[in-house]
């Protein structure tokens, strides 16, 4: 550790500490009888627990003498690092060099032309109209670049259908194989935090046909018009909701203007029943995400989702 490391400005920087049965003994209290054994490091499986770091722009070594590297300033980390196991520090950065296609080259062990995230932190997409769309790399592992929208009618489909995690090494498009994968199958428990696409990236349930945009002015009982923040997706004849709880309120457009407060707005079919505050929300249509994690994961309708 005491070997002078410097990383660019936005290299990534992976840790890997592997804890033998011994060290890992001193605070597990002992192996569990009734749980499968994590087994590890050859034929008398010593490897008990892998603790895998990855850092963003982050320096072992002081880069001045006279000041405290990145490493030191967390000293808990750096005395846990010191005191278990063996530190590697052989990461090669990637280029274009951004943190999610540095990570995701880290976790698979593949340069971002073979793992799908060639340009990141977000890229562009060709829709089947020939028209750009945009699409972040931030997403689990599983997730297509584009999931569409079931909210707008008719319902928007899916303009990009491959995986955002894409791999053509078999000469058809397939998703990446996930990391977890050999650990799983030596028996070991996987978990990650605030890492990418390994983790739940969104907390998506629903999506909307248009926004969810803010009242850009208060808006009274009575009034046909309504001041919004964006207008974008908004139609002549779309049910909209305005406000939330008690106070929520639904209405039909009859005209889409212009947003801001100083703009004309959104004319309505009908008088508002109640008052709305500035900067209340206002959306329209809504429909269950199939693509997003939490509808994926957890379900539609469960404690997590709601």
């Amino acid at each position: 550790m005491r070997r002078r490391v410097t990383l660019g400005a936005t290299a990534v920087l992976v840790i890997s500490l592997a804890i033998t049965a011994g060290a890992a003994s001193k605070t597990s209290g002992g192996a569990r009888p009734d749980v499968r054994r994590c087994e590890l490091g050859g034929p008398n499986h010593q490897i008990r627990h892998v603790v895998y770091l990855q850092f963003d722009n982050t320096h072992l070594a002081r880069d001045r003498q006279q000041f405290a590297s990145d490493l030191e300033q967390m000293p808990h980390l750096m005395n846990f690092l010191s005191d278990n196991g063996t530190l590697s520090d052989n990461q090669h950065t990637i280029l274009i060099s951004h943190t999610a296609g540095g990570i995701l080259s880290a976790l698979t062990g593949l340069y971002p032309d073979r793992m799908g995230q060639g340009v990141t932190n977000s890229y562009g997409y060709f829709r089947p109209n020939g028209t750009v769309g945009f699409s972040s790399s931030f997403k689990y592992w599983t997730d297509l670049v584009d999931g569409g929208n079931p909210a707008t009618n008719p319902p928007t489909p899916s303009a990009d259908t491959n995986f955002n995690m894409v791999n053509g090494d078999s000469g058809s498009p397939k998703n990446t194989p996930a990391p977890w994968v050999p650990w799983a199958r030596a028996g070991c428990d996987v978990g990650n935090v605030s890492t990418a696409n390994a983790v739940l990236e969104n907390n998506n349930s629903i999506v909307f046909a248009a926004g969810p945009t803010t009242l850009a002015a208060a808006a009274a009982a009575g009034a046909t018009n309504i001041k919004v923040a964006s207008v974008s997706n908004f139609t002549v004849g779309m049910a909209i909701t305005i406000d939330t709880g008690a106070n929520a309120e639904s209405a039909v457009i009859s005209n889409v203007g212009t947003p801001g407060a100083g703009g004309t707005g959104i004319d309505l079919t009908a008088p508002l029943a109640n008052a709305h505050a500035n900067g209340v929300p206002m959306y329209g249509p809504t429909a269950t995400d199939p693509t997003g994690d939490m509808t994926k994961v957890f379900g539609e309708g469960s404690p997590e989702w709601n």
